[in-house]
């Protein structure tokens, strides 16, 4: 027997969604922070060592830098500021010598005393040809 007729149509029938995957997406997502949490708790202190031991190595470097030119400024003010080198340029600086017969120093006992054997000092044209 053929029937002929309605046939209806399903189409206004929406199918409910299968939330069954929903708690394992969670799981997931959960294991993944959990995963993300140890690893940075782990790793996070290393790289902050790490990164430290390089801030120090840079500093430390830079401290033997500094201490170094400090060395090579104090050498260069020794030399430059030393009686020779000054009784050279005694005419360039503008300064006259003074007659050993006026100079005096401190005694043992502490008492001002003048030089008993006044020595001569170079003159300063004499200095220079030896060097």
């Amino acid at each position: 027997m053929k029937v002929i007729g309605y046939r209806p149509s399903n189409r206004w029938v929406q199918r409910p969604l299968d939330w069954g995957w929903w708690p394992w997406l969670k799981r997931c997502c959960l294991g993944a922070l959990a995963l993300a949490a140890v690893l940075g708790a782990l790793v996070a202190p290393r790289q902050t060592t790490i990164r430290i031991r390089y801030q120090i190595a840079q500093l430390t470097s830079e401290v033997e830098r500094l201490e170094s030119e400090h060395r090579t400024l104090l050498l260069e003010r020794e030399r430059l500021s030393s009686p020779s080198v000054l009784a050279g340029q005694i005419g360039d600086l503008g300064l006259i010598q003074v007659p050993s017969g006026q100079v005096a120093f401190l005694g043992s006992d502490g008492r001002l005393q003048r030089s008993p054997h006044p020595t001569p000092s170079p003159h300063p044209t004499a200095l220079r040809e030896a060097r």
